[in-house]
């Protein structure tokens, strides 16, 4: 701490005597001045976030200081422009060199704005500064993220591609929903979209925070490499943010209520539905046997408890059932047609409850639909392989039923 103080007294020292010397007109005056753009720079350096005036610990220096520069207000005003001149004939070697002048100008320009010395670079010199420094990167590319002056205020848009040639290239995709296993995208954050690397930590946390204060069901991803994340139609955070922070459009998903107790029957449902499989799939099962003798068989997937509704934070709205899928393969020659596999099967089926309800016929297969109660089956008939889809009812367990479930209708074709 002793030696940053030192070498701040050291530089305000050097920055005042630097105008104190300078003699108004002289033929050197333009680079004491300049000398004194730099310094500013890296008095700023030093210290974070402050005004020059608290850098004064009780001196006269930045009075002094703007007392100098009126002094010397013509020359420190030729200075500057001299200055974007260094920019626009700077060379690749003097890149980093450039871009510190281009602080130094903005520096004068906004630590003695409402002072004295007001004015003496004006917005002209600036905006032929930023051009010229635009062609300056646009030329070389940023300089190396080492040579980038401490503390510099995001402003400073000149410093931003190497600040960001120095961060990790990440996306943090953030997904949000009613239920851990039923969630979708909610935004992203990239964070080279932000020129300082605390600008994007920032905007990480404020969207941690933005899940935590209302109880969301979320996950957060990280990805690396921005490249190979482009984000899409997905709406970065920002966005986001603006339209529900902001602009107050409701969210799509709910929060997490409080005290919620899930609904009585919700044990006994789930019992059901195994129970239940377990008997359909055993009971199709035997009529594939039947139909054909010693045919080997494939299970693809039995699937469930599976929820069939979107997850919801109050399990009372949620519906659940299972599915099976499963082959047999009733070694018939290939010459056989589909529709004498589906003529096997089929009373077997019907002596089970099935009743067919379609026969669409496509080249090399037939598709059978059948329904049995709220259960529905499809048969997929080709040469050499049949193959059964199940789908069961739609079962809910109310919130005010006691210790129930109900098999919820199906909507009409589905």
């Amino acid at each position: 701490m002793m030696r940053r103080k030192y070498a701040l007294e050291e530089l305000r020292r050097f920055a005042l005597r630097t105008l104190e010397a300078s003699v108004p007109g002289d033929r050197w005056v333009r680079r004491s001045v300049a000398d004194f753009f730099r310094l500013l720079v890296d008095v700023h350096a030093l210290i974070p976030d402050f005004d020059l005036r608290d850098v004064a610990d009780g001196s006269d220096f930045y009075s002094d200081v703007v007392a100098q520069l009126q002094r010397l207000r013509s020359d420190v005003q030729m200075a500057a422009d001299w200055q974007v001149d260094e920019i626009e004939e700077a060379s690749d070697e003097q890149l980093e060199l450039a871009l510190r002048i281009r602080s130094g100008l903005q520096y004068l320009h906004d630590d003695f704005a409402d002072t004295a010395a007001a004015g003496l670079v004006d917005e002209r010199v600036l905006a032929e500064a930023d051009a010229a420094t635009k062609d300056l990167l646009d030329k070389y590319g940023p300089a190396e993220p080492d040579d980038v002056p401490a503390f510099v205020p995001v402003s400073h848009w000149w410093w931003d591609s190497s600040f960001r040639a120095a961060m990790p290239d990440w996306v943090t995709v953030y997904r949000y929903g009613e239920a851990p296993d039923d969630l979708s995208t909610a935004f992203y954050i990239a964070d080279r979209a932000y020129s300082r690397p605390w600008l994007a930590l920032a905007a990480r946390q404020e969207a941690s925070s933005f899940f935590s204060d209302r109880d969301l069901i979320r996950e957060v991803l990280r990805v690396e490499g921005s490249a190979g994340y482009l984000g899409g139609a997905l709406p970065t955070w920002d966005q986001f943010r603006q339209r529900h922070v902001v602009d107050g459009v409701p969210l799509p998903v709910r929060s997490v209520p409080q005290d919620y107790v899930p609904p009585p029957g919700w044990d006994a449902m789930m019992a059901e539905i195994q129970r239940e499989r377990d008997a359909v799939f055993a009971d199709l099962q035997g009529a594939a046997a039947e139909a054909f003798p010693n045919a080997p068989t494939q299970v693809n997937s039995v699937e469930g408890p599976m929820r069939f509704s979107r997850g919801a934070v109050q399990k009372h709205e949620e519906l659940w059932g299972f599915r099976i899928n499963f082959m047999a393969f009733p070694g018939f020659p290939d010459s056989v047609p589909p529709a004498e596999e589906i003529a096997a099967v089929s009373p077997k089926l019907s002596q089970r409850g099935w009743v067919v309800a379609s026969l669409r016929d496509s080249p090399g297969e037939l598709h059978m639909e059948a329904a049995r109660g709220e259960f529905r089956l499809s048969v997929f008939a080709e040469p050499g392989a049949v193959t059964f889809i199940v789908l069961s009812p739609r079962y809910r367990a109310p919130l005010d039923m006691g210790p129930i479930w109900i098999i919820e209708p199906r909507v009409v074709g589905s």
